[in-house]
């Protein structure tokens, strides 16, 4: 079929010379593209490969890649890392380190596979500087390389011991002591009316995702309400978004006062604007364990305050 179609293309040109050079240029086009398209079909089989875990498949597939396209980094890491689950380490390692030399863009991954590399070869000193470079860099979490079978052998090290929990603790994220201002909120409550002894609502605060942030779940008979509670470290302030089951959202940003309470307010927020009003609420914590929320409304910029809740939260 194809040289049919070619014949047939010829057949147009009467010189030779002229047939010749279409020949040999339709025909380059035509192996080119092949070309290309068994490339595409190789990359995708390796990563294919890759992801499944194949290992030793995925090797055998990059290398063929990197001998077409030595600079490709990407395919550099993925090697190393394939011959580091087949337990070639020293293999690996050269290629990790081609991989950082052609530029690999996730540096933080390349670094900690490097060091579980190092560590497994029982050189904890050149693992515990790779480790000192993540922390630089401030990936990955400290959870993560608390959590990392190689690295035990460091953390139950005399001598790298003190600078592995250093390691750690600087990838922990949400350490500073203004993620902890919302702490006493904590627990398990009964909410009762300012004034009143009978129990209105049950309250869970939660701290989350490894104390970055507070979640509050509210409950009064068949209303129920939760808030996501966390610090911004650019802005420096806390903020709460709030949401019922009967619809309403409430968006608040603040911090400590001087007296020591949790004030939020809605004041600088487009919301207030939009709606006329200033939300403010602030929750005190008292001598005896409990803590008291006070919500107030102003309709007039913050001139005159409305109560809008009053309630202590008394621990369960």
């Amino acid at each position: 079929m194809l040289f049919t179609v070619l014949h047939n293309f010829l057949s147009f040109f009467e010189r030779p010379r002229c047939c010749a050079a279409v020949y040999l240029f339709f025909v380059g086009g035509i192996a080119f593209a092949a070309s290309s398209n068994a490339l595409a079909a190789t990359q995708q089989n390796a990563d294919e490969q890759f992801a499944a875990q194949e290992w030793s498949a995925a090797a055998t597939a990059y290398r063929a890649l990197l001998d077409d396209d030595a600079g490709n980094a990407t395919n550099r890491f993925r090697l190393a890392r394939a011959l580091h689950e087949l337990g070639e380490l020293n293999t690996a390692q050269v290629a990790y380190q081609k991989a950082l030399d052609a530029g690999y863009a996730r540096e933080p991954q390349l670094r900690y596979h490097l060091a579980r590399l190092l560590a497994t070869e029982g050189r904890l000193d050149s693992a515990l500087i790779e480790l000192e470079r993540l922390a630089e860099l401030g990936a990955p979490s400290g959870r993560v390389i608390a959590t990392t079978g190689e690295f035990l052998l460091l953390q139950d090290d005399s001598q790298y011991g003190p600078r592995f929990a250093q390691v750690v603790e600087t990838l922990t994220p949400c350490t500073a002591p203004e993620y902890r201002h919302f702490d006493f909120w904590l627990g398990e409550w009964e909410v009762t009316a300012a004034g009143s002894a009978g129990v209105i609502a049950s309250s869970r605060i939660l701290s989350a995702q490894d104390g970055c942030a507070v979640t509050e779940h509210y409950t009064a008979g068949s209303f129920t309400g939760m808030s996501l509670n966390f610090y911004d470290s650019t802005t420096g302030q806390w903020h709460q978004s709030w949401m019922s089951n009967g619809g309403g959202a409430v968006h608040l940003a603040g911090g400590l006062n001087a007296a020591g309470a949790m004030e939020l307010a809605d004041a600088d927020l487009p919301v207030s604007e939009a709606s006329g009003t200033v939300n403010k609420v602030t929750w005190t914590p008292r001598e005896d364990g409990s803590v008291r929320q006070l919500w107030e409304q102003s309709s007039d910029k913050g001139e005159n305050w409305a109560v809008v809740f009053d309630g202590i939260y008394t621990r369960r």
